[in-house]
């Protein structure tokens, strides 16, 4: 009972609070815009989490899973008519063997050389992208085309109808990490963290559970790319495979907390709509300000709790507890 909890619970209480968001907090065409965009994010951030939470691999090229998704939904819908929705999980296929076969020889490599033997990726597939321009439209990308109000093709009447679709595939996704977490695999991955050599020598195939945990990361994040593009309606090589869209997928995680199950909400809560309003704000401001004040943010949040928010926010709640359990000390010489 207490591991399914453990489990659902998480799923269960993102979905609520999701669900309950444009009764108390959208009231605006604008806000909405900002939180799909947030829990998109969110989606990626927890794709990421099962290799670089659990799995304690850092990527930042995760943005190659992302944009396969992407461009493998838009190709079959533009040039062969076919949904939407089977184009993603024909994406989530297509990342979870790139997956598998791109970055094998790295999952020898340890530390930073795993993370820029990933990095490379981006950049190479980034490049490809754009080479290959009558395949992938280059750097003017690929435009969906527009059907008004036809949810097989992954179009809404609305934006708020398209926001709770997001929602569901959140809770899909937090209750994906959710389960590799308290599962046997997840036991695993953690191990393998933690002291690769221990694990091995418990019987731990390192090597075979790092793998298994990239292909489950790779397709989850290829479905946040998918989601991506059917909000933009449109992907290039920029958006879809770019080392920025790399790092915002591993720092929503590292910010949030990774290795833990909320922790990528909760970053990608704080980290993206920050982003999306210092934009705003310096919209003005002499280039650069913004991403400068958008660093800050990031800096000062690591500098208290180098763990993530979520650590902190558990710290917090704790030192809350414990004043709200402390009695009253009584008075000296008070009447008894």
């Amino acid at each position: 009972m207490r591991g399914a909890l453990r489990t659902v619970g998480p799923a269960v209480a993102v979905g609520l609070v999701t669900l309950s968001l444009p009764f108390w907090l959208i009231q605006q065409q604008y806000v909405l815009s900002i939180v799909m965009v947030t829990i998109i994010w969110a989606i990626a951030g927890q794709g990421w989490n099962i290799i670089g939470g659990y799995g304690g691999l850092l990527s930042f090229g995760h943005s190659v899973f992302f944009g396969v998704g992407a461009y493998t939904t838009a190709l079959l819908t533009i040039h062969f008519g076919i949904s939407p929705w089977i184009g993603m999980l024909v994406g989530a296929a297509l990342a979870a063997v790139l997956g598998a076969v791109l970055t094998f020889p790295a999952l020898r490599l340890k530390g930073v050389y795993f993370t820029l033997a990933t990095f490379v990726l981006t950049l190479l597939f980034a490049d490809l992208a754009t080479h290959f321009s009558d395949f992938t439209g280059g750097d003017q990308g690929l435009s969906l085309p527009f059907v008004r109000n036809d949810p097989s093709a992954f179009q809404f009447d609305s934006k708020l109808t398209f926001y709770y679709v997001l929602t569901g595939f959140l809770v899909l996704a937090t209750l994906i990490v959710a389960l590799v977490g308290n599962s046997r695999l997840g036991l695993f991955l953690k191990a393998s963290r933690d002291d690769p050599e221990a694990a091995r020598a418990a019987g731990v195939d390192v090597t075979r559970t790092r793998l298994i945990g990239l292909i489950v990361s790779a397709a989850l994040t290829s479905i946040a790319g998918s989601l991506m593009l059917e909000y933009l309606r449109f992907i290039d090589p920029t958006t879809g495979l770019g080392s920025n869209t790399g790092f915002i997928i591993g720092l929503v995680a590292l910010v949030g907390g990774r290795g833990t199950i909320l922790g990528p909400i909760i970053g990608a809560a704080v980290l993206i709509p920050s982003q999306q309003l210092l934009a705003s704000a310096f919209s003005s401001a002499p280039s650069g300000l913004s991403g400068i004040a958008y660093a800050a943010i990031v800096i000062v949040i690591m500098l208290v709790d180098w763990r993530g928010l979520h650590h902190l926010l558990e710290r917090l709640f704790r030192a809350i507890a414990r004043v709200a359990r402390r009695r009253p000390v009584p008075v000296e010489g008070s009447a008894s």
